[in-house]
Protein backbone atom coordinates (compact mmCIF):
# COMPACT_ATOMS: atom_id res chain seq x y z
CA UNK A 1 0.00 0.00 0.00
CA UNK A 2 1.22 3.50 -0.78
CA UNK A 3 0.11 4.71 2.64
CA UNK A 4 -0.77 3.06 5.93
CA UNK A 5 -4.33 1.86 6.29
CA UNK A 6 -5.25 4.54 8.81
CA UNK A 7 -4.08 7.30 6.43
CA UNK A 8 -6.23 5.86 3.64
CA UNK A 9 -9.31 5.70 5.85
CA UNK A 10 -8.93 9.14 7.46
CA UNK A 11 -7.45 11.00 4.52
CA UNK A 12 -4.03 12.56 4.08
CA UNK A 13 -3.66 16.16 5.16
CA UNK A 14 -1.05 18.74 4.32
CA UNK A 15 -0.83 22.21 2.77
CA UNK A 16 -4.25 22.86 1.27
CA UNK A 17 -5.56 19.41 2.24
CA UNK A 18 -7.76 18.35 5.15
CA UNK A 19 -8.17 15.06 6.99
CA UNK A 20 -10.16 13.79 9.94
CA UNK A 21 -8.11 13.71 13.18
CA UNK A 22 -8.49 9.94 13.57
CA UNK A 23 -5.04 8.63 12.78
CA UNK A 24 -4.43 6.92 16.12
CA UNK A 25 -7.80 5.14 16.05
CA UNK A 26 -7.55 3.94 12.47
CA UNK A 27 -4.15 2.31 12.88
CA UNK A 28 -4.42 -1.42 12.05
CA UNK A 29 -3.81 -2.45 15.68
CA UNK A 30 -6.87 -0.75 17.25
CA UNK A 31 -8.96 -1.75 14.24
CA UNK A 32 -7.92 -5.37 14.82
CA UNK A 33 -8.72 -4.96 18.52
CA UNK A 34 -12.19 -3.71 17.63
CA UNK A 35 -12.75 -6.66 15.29
CA UNK A 36 -11.58 -9.07 18.00
CA UNK A 37 -13.85 -7.41 20.55
CA UNK A 38 -16.87 -7.72 18.26
CA UNK A 39 -16.11 -11.32 17.31
CA UNK A 40 -15.42 -12.32 20.88
CA UNK A 41 -18.54 -10.70 22.34
CA UNK A 42 -20.94 -11.82 19.60
CA UNK A 43 -19.51 -15.14 18.44
CA UNK A 44 -17.09 -16.69 20.91
CA UNK A 45 -18.77 -15.89 24.21
CA UNK A 46 -21.31 -18.58 24.98
CA UNK A 47 -20.28 -20.69 22.00
CA UNK A 48 -18.32 -23.19 24.06
CA UNK A 49 -15.32 -22.92 21.75
CA UNK A 50 -13.26 -21.23 24.47
CA UNK A 51 -13.56 -21.19 28.26
CA UNK A 52 -15.42 -18.21 29.71
CA UNK A 53 -12.28 -17.09 31.50
CA UNK A 54 -10.46 -16.83 28.16
CA UNK A 55 -13.21 -14.92 26.33
CA UNK A 56 -13.46 -12.52 29.25
CA UNK A 57 -9.76 -11.76 29.13
CA UNK A 58 -9.88 -11.32 25.35
CA UNK A 59 -12.54 -8.63 25.73
CA UNK A 60 -10.43 -6.84 28.33
CA UNK A 61 -7.28 -6.98 26.23
CA UNK A 62 -8.99 -5.67 23.10
CA UNK A 63 -11.00 -3.04 24.93
CA UNK A 64 -8.04 -1.55 26.79
CA UNK A 65 -6.16 -1.09 23.52
CA UNK A 66 -9.08 0.32 21.60
CA UNK A 67 -10.88 2.54 24.10
CA UNK A 68 -8.18 5.17 24.92
CA UNK A 69 -7.65 5.80 21.20
CA UNK A 70 -11.39 5.96 20.64
CA UNK A 71 -11.59 8.56 23.40
CA UNK A 72 -8.91 10.83 21.91
CA UNK A 73 -10.34 10.51 18.40
CA UNK A 74 -13.88 11.26 19.58
CA UNK A 75 -12.68 14.31 21.50
CA UNK A 76 -10.78 15.63 18.49
CA UNK A 77 -13.75 15.08 16.18
CA UNK A 78 -15.87 17.15 18.57
CA UNK A 79 -13.18 19.85 18.71
CA UNK A 80 -12.92 19.80 14.90
CA UNK A 81 -16.62 20.59 14.66
CA UNK A 82 -16.18 23.46 17.13
CA UNK A 83 -13.16 24.77 15.21
CA UNK A 84 -15.01 24.81 11.93
CA UNK A 85 -17.81 26.68 13.68
CA UNK A 86 -15.30 29.35 14.64
CA UNK A 87 -13.84 28.27 17.99
CA UNK A 88 -10.09 28.59 18.58
CA UNK A 89 -9.37 25.00 19.68
CA UNK A 90 -6.69 22.43 18.93
CA UNK A 91 -8.30 19.33 17.42
CA UNK A 92 -5.09 17.38 16.80
CA UNK A 93 -3.71 14.65 19.04
CA UNK A 94 -1.59 15.96 21.90
CA UNK A 95 0.31 14.11 24.60
CA UNK A 96 -1.91 15.52 27.35
CA UNK A 97 -5.03 14.19 25.62
CA UNK A 98 -3.40 10.80 25.23
CA UNK A 99 -2.28 10.79 28.87
CA UNK A 100 -5.79 11.66 30.10
CA UNK A 101 -7.38 8.97 27.93
CA UNK A 102 -4.91 6.27 28.97
CA UNK A 103 -4.89 7.25 32.63
CA UNK A 104 -8.66 7.59 32.79
CA UNK A 105 -9.20 4.24 31.10
CA UNK A 106 -6.77 2.53 33.46
CA UNK A 107 -8.35 4.10 36.54
CA UNK A 108 -11.87 3.17 35.46
CA UNK A 109 -10.83 -0.39 34.63
CA UNK A 110 -9.14 -0.88 38.00
CA UNK A 111 -12.23 0.50 39.76
CA UNK A 112 -14.81 -1.71 38.04
CA UNK A 113 -12.67 -4.83 38.33
CA UNK A 114 -11.92 -4.25 42.01
CA UNK A 115 -15.09 -2.67 43.42
CA UNK A 116 -18.63 -4.11 43.16
CA UNK A 117 -20.04 -0.64 43.84
CA UNK A 118 -18.07 0.92 40.99
CA UNK A 119 -19.00 -1.92 38.64
CA UNK A 120 -22.69 -1.54 39.48
CA UNK A 121 -22.56 2.24 39.01
CA UNK A 122 -20.92 1.98 35.59
CA UNK A 123 -23.36 -0.75 34.52
CA UNK A 124 -26.28 1.49 35.50
CA UNK A 125 -24.78 4.39 33.60
CA UNK A 126 -24.31 2.30 30.47
CA UNK A 127 -27.83 0.96 30.73
CA UNK A 128 -29.18 4.48 31.11
CA UNK A 129 -27.67 5.57 27.80
CA UNK A 130 -28.86 2.53 25.91
CA UNK A 131 -26.03 0.05 26.40
CA UNK A 132 -27.25 -2.60 28.87
CA UNK A 133 -24.18 -4.21 30.41
CA UNK A 134 -23.15 -6.71 33.03
CA UNK A 135 -19.74 -6.05 34.57
CA UNK A 136 -18.03 -8.90 36.35
CA UNK A 137 -15.80 -7.89 39.24
CA UNK A 138 -12.64 -9.94 38.82
CA UNK A 139 -9.25 -8.58 39.95
CA UNK A 140 -7.48 -11.18 37.80
CA UNK A 141 -8.65 -9.20 34.75
CA UNK A 142 -6.12 -6.54 35.72
CA UNK A 143 -3.52 -8.60 33.86
CA UNK A 144 -4.84 -6.83 30.74
CA UNK A 145 -3.61 -3.42 31.92
CA UNK A 146 -0.37 -3.52 29.88
CA UNK A 147 -2.53 -2.98 26.79
CA UNK A 148 -2.82 0.64 27.97
CA UNK A 149 0.93 0.96 27.40
CA UNK A 150 0.44 -0.24 23.81
CA UNK A 151 -2.28 2.37 23.29
CA UNK A 152 0.11 5.02 24.66
CA UNK A 153 2.85 3.86 22.29
CA UNK A 154 0.53 3.97 19.28
CA UNK A 155 -0.64 7.45 20.23
CA UNK A 156 2.92 8.72 20.57
CA UNK A 157 3.75 7.18 17.23
CA UNK A 158 0.87 9.09 15.64
CA UNK A 159 2.15 12.34 17.13
CA UNK A 160 5.68 11.59 15.89
CA UNK A 161 4.33 11.35 12.34
CA UNK A 162 2.65 14.80 12.66
CA UNK A 163 -0.88 13.89 13.76
CA UNK A 164 -3.72 14.30 11.32
CA UNK A 165 -5.27 17.73 11.69
CA UNK A 166 -2.12 19.41 13.04
CA UNK A 167 -1.37 21.28 9.80
CA UNK A 168 -4.88 22.75 9.75
CA UNK A 169 -4.58 23.67 13.45
CA UNK A 170 -1.31 25.52 12.78
CA UNK A 171 -2.77 27.27 9.74
CA UNK A 172 -5.82 28.43 11.71
CA UNK A 173 -3.60 29.71 14.52
CA UNK A 174 -1.46 31.61 12.02
CA UNK A 175 -4.57 33.20 10.50
CA UNK A 176 -5.58 34.45 13.97
CA UNK A 177 -2.16 36.03 14.43
CA UNK A 178 -1.13 33.51 17.08
CA UNK A 179 1.10 31.37 14.96
CA UNK A 180 4.15 29.67 16.43
CA UNK A 181 4.72 26.85 14.00
CA UNK A 182 7.92 25.57 15.58
CA UNK A 183 6.28 25.49 19.01
CA UNK A 184 3.21 23.80 17.56
CA UNK A 185 5.42 20.98 16.28
CA UNK A 186 7.61 20.59 19.37
CA UNK A 187 5.77 17.49 20.55
CA UNK A 188 6.38 15.81 17.18
CA UNK A 189 10.12 15.82 17.84
CA UNK A 190 9.58 14.99 21.52
CA UNK A 191 7.73 11.82 20.50
CA UNK A 192 10.55 10.58 18.29
CA UNK A 193 10.60 12.40 14.95
CA UNK A 194 13.93 13.63 13.65
CA UNK A 195 14.45 17.13 15.03
CA UNK A 196 16.12 18.49 11.89
CA UNK A 197 13.21 17.33 9.75
CA UNK A 198 10.69 18.86 12.14
CA UNK A 199 12.57 22.17 12.01
CA UNK A 200 12.60 21.99 8.21
CA UNK A 201 8.85 21.36 8.21
CA UNK A 202 8.26 24.36 10.50
CA UNK A 203 10.24 26.64 8.18
CA UNK A 204 8.49 25.31 5.09
CA UNK A 205 5.07 25.75 6.68
CA UNK A 206 5.88 29.30 7.77
CA UNK A 207 6.81 30.12 4.19
CA UNK A 208 3.65 28.45 2.89
CA UNK A 209 1.36 30.23 5.37
CA UNK A 210 2.61 33.63 4.15
CA UNK A 211 1.71 32.75 0.53
CA UNK A 212 -0.69 29.78 0.43
CA UNK A 213 -1.34 30.27 -3.28
CA UNK A 214 2.33 29.75 -4.13
CA UNK A 215 2.53 26.24 -5.60
CA UNK A 216 6.25 26.02 -5.01
CA UNK A 217 5.96 26.78 -1.29
CA UNK A 218 3.09 24.32 -0.95
CA UNK A 219 5.15 21.64 -2.67
CA UNK A 220 8.15 22.25 -0.39
CA UNK A 221 5.95 22.05 2.71
CA UNK A 222 4.37 18.83 1.44
CA UNK A 223 7.80 17.35 0.78
CA UNK A 224 8.97 18.28 4.28
CA UNK A 225 5.87 16.64 5.75
CA UNK A 226 6.42 13.49 3.68
CA UNK A 227 10.01 13.29 4.90
CA UNK A 228 8.65 12.77 8.42
CA UNK A 229 5.76 10.50 7.50
CA UNK A 230 7.45 8.39 4.81
CA UNK A 231 7.76 4.72 5.87
CA UNK A 232 11.32 4.63 4.51
CA UNK A 233 12.25 7.50 6.81
CA UNK A 234 10.26 6.55 9.90
CA UNK A 235 11.15 8.29 13.17
CA UNK A 236 12.29 6.53 16.29
CA UNK A 237 9.16 4.65 17.45
CA UNK A 238 10.24 3.91 20.99
CA UNK A 239 7.56 4.78 23.57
Amino acid sequence: MAAPLHRILAGEDGPGRRALPLGELLHPAPLAALALLAANDHLLKGSGLLPAAVTGKLSDLAGLLFFPLLATAALDLLLLGLARAGAAVDFSLRRWKLALACGGTAALFVAIKSSPAAAAAVARLLGGIGFPSTITVDPTDLVALPMIALAWWLGRREIARVPLGRIEVLERARARGRGNTAGGLADVAACGADGARVDALARALDAYFTAPDDAGRAARASAALRSIRAPTAAPDDRP
